[in-house]
């Protein structure tokens, strides 16, 4: 089910939509609140917004001369970068009878009026995937924010570049959008030239695309990928390099703002496996190190018991989106981008896995990487943002890679878990082979190697060892717990080995646990490829998940507020009044259990999957 939005015919005058019945918006009329919509991001058109009276809910507006209490937010499509008007829908955390809905035009604009508090913010766009996320207010001018759409009907585009790619045997395809960082619009004519010496000019909608052939080391079986950069350049504004881009036999795609003046900027892509950023992961694997020793009471004790089937049989809660920190300096960030759960993984794959590695390496690395971003939805960093996008954090970049999107949609949902009910702490570093080559020139920071060559763990932090083959001989390059990367692309390319049975191995033992090796794959409500998607939207409390579709059937587990769900099918039962009016449907997201439709954010008032 979907709110109901305030509709406006131009600035300063407000039109209210006719009212629908309660049990379609669950909304009370807010009467005389109005919004105005922006014609531009961060100047332009504003209107004064009177003071709330007593015991009403503070009227939120886009105003552009707000100085505090507000923040600045653009809408845009996931897969291109492209600029979308929007409807906005937020409310204070535990009022949902407080909720307020207004547009934003495609330039985005400030959002002002906030009380202090936490917010749900729900954004919507015809033909794309909703995005439920939180936002904090306080005093101050809050973080600019990014929300990323991903569109309904999914893109076949970066598949068949990867087509292109594959029509020779060492051949890249790198292509993307370009446009104006200030007012969003696509940049025409735009001057791209790669490393390898191709060159294009955008398009109308500020496409390039650029291929060229590339040689690889054949000598260096485990060699990271060659690199190459892209520049950027158009007249009025300064010229970006994007540098240290990996060539793989596959197609890649890069969003690129360019701001007006003159000059240059260059990016780093470098990637975390490369020599040059060994002092980015010695201080990561400090603060895993601290996040693991805080995680020590999940560790299995002696008697315990705890199996695959009894993880995998409960509803944990998956997030629907993360609030990804950006422009940041270690963890302090001066931006926010959010992205559904599934979008950040498709998107940041590429930068902790290489991409070239085999598909069953990277679906496993997917698993790995999902669950490293849901722990930190559950735990974030900031009030404004869950994760940084540094090494500090998990490396992240929105460009797209399309062999990591395939891992990201093979696994989509799958995350790991310690006590069936959230996200585990999922580590993962370069090497954990418990053997320090002293001739290698890595960096190994494990202080417990006494499993010895051919074993992974850190018995001294509670990772029992875990006999590795696959690593004997290999120098350690990392902290010893959790997966090892190289060892995912081992196990599946030379031991024929699957994302399943290697998730398995590196955090459960193949279903033997001890320690913290006690983490074990559950999709929290399933990913059905067949299903609809959708959201839980209790407004910050917990959501029951019963056995059937009714109040009168047992609990079987809870979803927090925002989790995303697949609804496999529909049925009618007891009726419930929610967040979205009264509904006597019943959401299906999984055998033996069912969520009630008043309270799942789908896009749609109406049906949205078939009878069960």
């Amino acid at each position: 089910m979907t709110s109901r939005r305030i509709h406006f015919s131009s600035p300063g005058r407000c039109l209210a939509a006719a009212p629908a019945p309660l049990a379609r918006s669950g909304l009370p009329w807010l009467a005389g609140f109005c919004t105005l919509i922006m014609g531009s991001a961060f100047a332009g058109q504003s209107a004064p917004v009177a003071p709330a009276a007593a015991g009403e809910a503070a009227r939120i507006a886009v105003r552009s001369d707000a100085s505090a209490a507000a923040f600045d937010l653009r809408v845009r499509d996931s897969v291109s970068g492209r600029a979308l008007p929007a409807q906005l829908s937020l409310a204070p955390v535990g009022r949902v009878a407080d909720r307020q809905s207004l547009d934003l035009a495609a330039a985005g604009g400030r959002v002002a009026g906030l009380a202090r508090g936490e917010y749900r913010l729900t954004v919507s766009a015809p033909g794309y995937l909703s995005v439920v996320t939180t936002v904090h207010s306080d005093d101050a001018l809050g973080l600019p924010t990014t929300v990323w759409l991903a569109p309904k009907l999914e893109s076949e585009a970066l598949d068949l570049l990867a087509l292109k790619a594959a029509e020779c045997r060492d051949c890249s395809v790198l292509s993307g959008h370009v446009y104006d960082q200030l007012s969003g619009q696509p940049l025409v004519g735009a001057r791209v030239r790669s490393g390898l010496g191709e060159r294009a000019v955008t398009d109308a909608d500020g496409y390039f695309e650029v291929r060229g052939k590339f040689a690889q080391d054949a000598s260096k079986q485990e060699a990271l990928p060659p690199t190459t950069s892209l520049d950027i350049e158009a007249p009025g504004y300064r010229a970006q390099r994007l540098e240290g881009l990996s060539l793989v036999n596959d197609s890649s795609h890069f969003v690129v703002d360019l701001q007006r003046g003159s000059g240059r900027s260059v990016e780093k892509r470098v990637h975390i496996q490369a020599d040059d950023n060994a002092a980015a992961r010695r201080e990561r694997e400090a603060v895993m190190s601290k996040l693991d020793a805080d995680n020590a009471g999940q560790a299995m004790r002696a008697g315990q018991t705890l199996a695959a089937a009894q993880v995998s049989a409960t509803a944990v809660s998956v997030p629907s989106s993360i609030r990804v920190g950006t422009s940041c300096s270690g963890r302090s960030c001066s931006g926010v981008s959010v992205y559904s759960l599934e979008d950040y993984v498709a998107k940041g794959l590429d930068e902790e896995w290489i991409p070239s590695w085999h598909a069953q390496s990277l679906a496993a690395g997917a698993v790995a990487y999902r669950t490293y971003g849901a722990y930190f939805v559950a735990h974030p960093i900031s009030s404004r943002y869950d994760i940084c996008n540094t090494t500090s954090c998990q490396v992240f970049n929105a460009d797209s890679v399309s062999a990591t999107v395939a891992a990201a949609k093979a696994t989509a949902g799958v995350i790991l878990s310690r006590d069936g009910k959230s996200a585990a702490f999922s580590e993962y570093s370069s090497e954990n082979n418990a053997w320090d080559d002293p001739s290698d020139g890595l960096s190994c920071s494990n202080n417990d190697l006494s499993c010895g060559n051919g074993n992974n763990g850190s018995p001294r932090n509670n990772w029992p060892c875990l006999s590795d083959s696959v690593g004997k001989g290999k120098g350690c390059f990392g902290h010893g717990r959790g997966m090892s990367q190289w060892g995912t692309q081992r196990w599946a390319a030379n031991n024929g080995r699957d994302w399943k049975w290697i998730t398995d191995h590196y955090f459960n033992n193949n279903d033997k646990p001890a320690g913290m090796r006690n983490a074990f794959r559950s999709n929290g409500g399933g990913s059905n490829p067949g299903g609809a998607p959708g959201t839980v939207d209790t407004n910050g409390t917990p959501l029951n998940v019963r056995s059937g579709p009714g109040t009168g059937y047992s609990v079987v587990g809870t979803l927090a507020d925002g989790s995303s769900v697949t609804i496999q099918c529909q049925t009618n039962g007891t009726s419930v009044t929610g967040t979205f009016g009264t509904s006597s449907i019943w959401n299906r997201i999984g055998s033996g259990r069912f969520i009630p439709d008043a309270y799942t954010q789908t896009g749609s008032d109406g049906r949205v999957a078939p009878d069960c």
